[in-house]
């Protein structure tokens, strides 16, 4: 197998996520990958030895890219605004969907998607418990819920506006960031995102 952090491996994936999102998971195939980088076919089975092994890969390093911006925006001195901006300008709904569908039959991606989900629903749990424990008047949901509604909350409107929808999202954004402005202000987190 090819060493993985080479140049070759992060074209090969770079590439690979530039099919998923532009075409979708049934247009990602090894002779097109090769085409488009340049190289010989057989050279992707040197470094992944399927294309499920190729998915799995790529998923696995976004989210080892995420997982610490979520954690920088937690540590930060407004961390429920700060992980909402990054779930709004950061999803990337097209390919949520493409591993989504492709983590139901590639084990291996499924594994990956369920532990990334989980890591950073702690991640974010843990800020809005702190948060919701300073200034448990603000909401009835818990940590737990109320990060599942915003992660959901956010990768919806990635997609519709994706879809060129942009019905009702201006409120929504508006009073999902006055509700955190708000429970951010009840446990004394700083004023200056």
């Amino acid at each position: 197998m090819g060493p993985e952090g080479s140049d070759n491996w992060h074209a090969m994936l770079d590439s690979a996520e530039a099919i998923l999102r532009e075409d979708g998971h049934a247009a990602l195939t090894s002779r097109r990958l090769a085409d488009r980088i340049g190289v010989k076919q057989r050279l992707v089975y040197y470094y992944f030895r399927t294309m499920d092994d190729l998915v799995t890969s790529l998923f696995r390093r976004m989210a080892e890219r995420e997982l610490p911006r979520l954690q920088e925006a937690a540590r930060g001195p407004r961390p429920l605004r700060a992980l909402w901006e990054l779930h709004l300008t950061s999803t990337d709904s097209r390919l949520i969907v493409e591993f989504m569908a492709l983590a139901n039959r590639i084990e291996g991606l499924k594994r990956e998607v369920v532990a990334f989900i989980v890591a950073s629903r702690e991640i974010e749990t843990a800020v809005l418990a702190k948060a919701m424990d300073r200034a448990s008047r603000i909401s009835r949901l818990g940590p737990a819920e109320l990060s599942l509604t915003i992660t959901s909350i956010a990768l919806l409107l990635s997609r519709e506006s994706q879809l060129g929808i942009d019905a009702g999202h201006a409120r929504t954004i508006a009073v999902l960031e006055a509700f955190l402005d708000e429970l951010e202000t009840a446990a004394g987190c700083d004023a200056e995102p």
